[in-house]
C-alpha cells in the first residue's frame, strides 16, 4: 500500500507528527547521560516514545492532553519560547526537536501531545557530561554558546 493512500484512508493529520522544540535536563544514570523533563524530572525512555500523563488532579483522571487542563508533552514552535529553561542551570541543559503525535492540541506558541520522542538533540558548549545521549539514536550536535544560537 502506498503512503499517500494510507494517509487518505486513515486521515493524514493523525499520521503526521508535529515537530517542535523542547529543553531537557541531562541526568547522569549508570547507563550514561539521559534526558529528563525540566519541570517534573520524568526520564525520557530510549527506544520508545515518552507517554504523557496528567499530574494535576488525582480525582479527575483523563488521557492527556485535555483542553483546559494544560497536561501533555509541551513543545514550542520556536526555540526562543524555551529560552528561560536554558538559562537555569545551563551546564545541565540540552535542547532539541521532538516529534509529537497521538492526541495533540495546537496552541499559539506550540503543541501539547500524548506522545513524543526526540528527533535531534543539541548540546551547547559547557554541557560536558552528555556522553550517552547517542543511545537515543538521533543526530547529536555539539554547539557554541546558546545565547548566540537562540537569538538568531
Amino acid at each position: 500500500m502506498r503512503i499517500g493512500r494510507v494517509e487518505r484512508v486513515w486521515a493524514a493529520e493523525e499520521l503526521r507528527p508535529a515537530v517542535g522544540w523542547k529543553v531537557w535536563r541531562v541526568s547522569h544514570e549508570p547507563e550514561g547521560a539521559r534526558l529528563r523533563s525540566v519541570l517534573y524530572g520524568d526520564l525520557w525512555p530510549v527506544g520508545e516514545p515518552f507517554e504523557a500523563r496528567c499530574r494535576r488532579s488525582a480525582h479527575d483522571e483523563h488521557e492527556p492532553p485535555r483542553p483546559g487542563c494544560g497536561c501533555g508533552i509541551h513543545a514550542g514552535r520556536e526555540l526562543a519560547a524555551w529560552e528561560h529553561y536554558l538559562a537555569v542551570d545551563p551546564a545541565n541543559r540540552v535542547f532539541g526537536r521532538v516529534l509529537l503525535w497521538g492526541a495533540t492540541i495546537e496552541g499559539r506558541h506550540g503543541w501539547r501531545a500524548a506522545r513524543a520522542c526526540p528527533a535531534e538533540i543539541f548540546v551547547p558548549a559547557g554541557v560536558e557530561l552528555a556522553d550517552g545521549l547517542e543511545q537515543y539514536g538521533v543526530p547529536l550536535r555539539r554547539l557554541g554558546r546558546v545565547r548566540e544560537l537562540a537569538l538568531r
